[in-house]
Parts: C-alpha cells; structure tokens; sequence
C-alpha cells in the first residue's frame, strides 16, 4: 500500500511541468531603410483622403462574399475553442424508461428514473491544454480572417486606381487623336498645295490608327477593371457607380515606419505563425500528459419500482472512482512526444522566417517606390522637352525647313511619352498601397472578437 501512496506522489511531482517555449529574437533589423513623417491611420486606405475610395473600401469590407464566408469559419472555430473547454466541468444526464406489455399497452409493469453524472479530473492539465490549443487555433483564424481583410482593402483600393488611371489615360488618348487628326488636315493641304508628298498623309494616317487601337485597347482595360471592382464588392458590374475622379490622387506623404518589432509585430501572417506556434505548444502538452493516468468520477442516483404509485419510495445511488494508467503501448505515446516537439521546432522555425520576410517585403516595397518615383520624375522631364522638340520642329514643317519625318518622329515621341507618364503615375501610388498592405494590421473590420478571450496567453 505504501509503495502505491509513493507511486502516486511521484507521478505528481514528476507531472507538474511546465512546456515552456524559447524563441530567439526575430527582430535584428533595427530600422528600415527609409523613414517618413506622416502619422498612418490604420484605415489607411484615408491617406488617399477621398470620400469615394472610403464608400467603396467599407462596402468590400461588409458585402465581399469571401470575408463573409472567412467571418463565419472564424465564428465556427470560437464555438470549437468553447466546446473544448466544456470537459472540465462534470456532465449530467437525466434517465428515466417505463415497461409495458404488448398485450395491454397502458399498464406499466416497471418503471425507473435517475440522474447519473461523470467527471474527469484535469490533474495533469490536459482538458486545459486542449482547451488551450482550441483558442490558439481560433487566433489563427482570426488572424487570417484579418490577412484577408487587407487583401479586400488592398486589391479595392489597387483596382479602384487603376481605374482612375485608364479614365486619365482615356482622356488623353482623345486628346492625342484630334492633335493627329488636326495635324492630318495641314498635310493634307500642303499636299494639295503641292507642297509634301502623299506617303505624307499615309503615315498620319497611321499615326491615326495606331492611336485608335490604343484606345480600344483602353476601353477593354477599363471594364476588365471594373468588372474586377465588382466582384471584390460583391456586387453585379452593371451595378457599379461610375467613378467621378479622372485624375489620380496625390501621392500621399510616406507614413513613420519605426522599427520592425513594433511595426511588424501585429501583422496577420506574424500573429498567424505565432499561434502556431501556441497550439502546437498546448498539442505537445496534450501528448506528454496522455502518458500518465487519468482519474474520472462517475455517479449515479435512481430508483425502479414495479409500480409507478411506488416509484420515488426508495432511491439508491452509487460513486465510483476510476483509474486508467498506460502500461506497455510499444512507445507510441512517447514517439508521439517527440515528434510534436519536432513539430513545435519547424514552427518556431518558419516564426522567425516569417518576420525575416515581413521586414525584407517592407524594405522591397520602399526600394521600389524610391525607384519608381526617379520614373516618373526622369518620364517627367523627358515629356517637357518633348513638347519643346514637337512644337519647334512644326514651326520648321511649316516654314519648310525641315522634312515630315522629323516632325513624324517628335509626334510619335511625345504620344508615346503622355502614355508613360500616365501608367508610371499608376505604379508609384499602387506600390504606395502595396507598401499600407505589408504594415496592415488588417484590424479594420466590424466583426466580435472572440468572445471566450483568456488573459495571460
């Protein structure tokens, strides 16, 4: 008796652990490589200060199909991490049967009801570190459910630009058109004046043309992105509002960045790796404590009688105490051990992969935004003295001191140039909106939080 008393404390002792977890400090990077001074809202998509991208970034946000049916998984796995901690608390059952004969079906020949209860003791934790493992499951999904509202917001606000920008480019191309075709109308009475050549007229022609196929090519641009627009909105593309801007907004300022560990820290991918990392934590725990023996309380209080009238006379109830200990399982339960230790230790892996790429997609999207801005700039400056070399050279066709050909040349170069501008204009303000989708907390939505939240995590 004694040695199973020492047995017993043993295993008591010996089962109190603690799973601690050590991660090494992800965060080396100290800075970025580039800072700003603007302060960024986390609906960043404000920065853009127009009222129109809001409607639209709100209405994605509430209608898309997708986040709807992400929000409701979410919602599922909060009731999952609720269902598991309900097998801490003791179940109770109510049971009661009558008998009756075929022969004369109303007489009850006996009868009996009782209430009957069972319960596990969590003595070794691992009710709880399933319970545990639940709601770091569900913190998963609710950081997915957020990486997906950034990509809601994200490809909203990308689309909505680019629609702006084939609106601007729209326009331009008109422009580009009548110059072509009022320049067409001089060389044709310079030819009738005997003054150029026909393959004159020919090649503003074509000039002509070849604007035309861009603008058809435009015009399928635009409703490939309106049709995009919808669908991120959940929302039949004939429904869709027309949008009133036919210039891009101006590139708003680059916001503070701070450093990684503070910046980086609530991003949904991170937050995501870091609760893998905790359910995997509770399911390793789950796998030491199967080792040991588990205690269970089953109770039971009822009556049976013959007769109804006698029935709640006599009740009689019973306890019992049970003890189920694994002897010989040919090592199962302890490779199952170790294997979920190995898997604890790929993710704390990919958990410091997952902040090195975090911090190297920031620095890219800022490298890129840098670049694209001496673009636009250098594009910019080409564009003016385009415009000076077409000008300049018209004023010789007409005095008759220079050939078409040169005047051909800087037509087709400041079209070309109008063009670029327009679409390096669009790539600086979306890698601005790719730069807000890698600091997105994605905690924008209108969605409960979990509603089981635990403190001390």
């Amino acid at each position: 008796m004694k040695f199973i008393v020492l047995l017993f404390v043993y295993l008591l002792s010996s089962c109190a652990q603690q799973n601690e977890i050590t991660i090494d400090n992800n965060t080396q990077v100290s800075s970025f490589i580039e800072q700003g001074s603007n302060t960024l809202d986390k609906n960043w998509w404000h920065s853009f200060n127009n009222d129109e991208l809001t409607q639209l970034v709100t209405q994605g946000l509430q209608d898309n199909l997708s986040l709807k049916a992400r929000a409701l998984r979410l919602k599922s796995s909060a009731i999952d991490a609720q269902i598991a901690g309900a097998d801490l608390y003791p179940t109770i059952n109510l049971t009661t049967n009558g008998t009756t004969p075929i022969d004369d079906i109303g007489e009850i020949t006996s009868a009996s009801f009782g209430v009957s209860s069972s319960w596990e003791l969590d003595f070794w934790g691992n009710i709880t570190a399933f319970e545990d493992k639940a709601y770091w499951d569900q913190q998963g999904q609710q950081a997915l459910y957020r990486a997906n509202a950034t990509l809601v917001a994200g490809n909203i606000t990308s689309i909505w630009l680019s629609i702006i920008s084939e609106q601007e480019k729209k326009d331009v191309l008109a422009d580009q058109f009548q110059r072509t075709k009022d320049a067409l109308k001089v060389i044709s009475r310079r030819f009738a004046m005997g003054k150029n050549s026909v393959t004159n007229i020919w090649q503003q022609q074509k000039l002509l043309k070849s604007i035309e196929v861009q603008q058809s090519k435009n015009l399928a641009e635009l409703y490939i992105y309106q049709q995009s627009l919808a669908l991120w909105l959940g929302i039949a593309t004939e429904k869709l509002n027309k949008s009133k801007l036919v210039v891009l907004p101006k590139l708003p300022e680059l916001p503070v960045l701070g450093i990684p560990a503070n910046v980086l820290q609530y991003r949904p991918d991170i937050e995501q790796a870091f609760a893998k990392i905790k359910a995997a934590n509770e399911n390793l725990a789950v796998a030491i404590t199967d080792q040991y023996p588990r205690f269970t309380l089953r109770a039971n209080y009822s009556t049976t009688k013959n007769s109804l009238n006698d029935l709640f006379d006599d009740w009689s109830g019973n306890l019992i105490a049970s003890l189920a200990m694994p002897i010989f399982d040919a090592g199962v339960k302890k490779s199952r051990v170790e294997q979920r230790k190995l898997q604890l230790k790929a993710l704390v892996m990919d958990y410091q992969q997952t902040w090195l790429e975090a911090i190297a997609s920031v620095n890219q999207v800022l490298v890129n935004e840098a670049q694209l801005v001496k673009v636009k700039t250098n594009l910019a400056a080409q564009l003016d003295l385009a415009k000076r070399t077409e000008k300049l050279t018209t004023i010789q066709y007409l005095n008759g001191k220079t050939n078409y050909l040169n005047l051909l040349k800087a037509q087709e170069s400041i079209l070309s140039l109008e063009r670029q501008f327009i679409d390096a204009n669009k790539k600086v303000v979306i890698n601005r909106v790719l730069l807000y989708r890698e600091l997105s907390h994605g905690r924008f939505s209108s969605i409960n939080q979990l509603t089981n939240k635990k403190e001390n995590k």
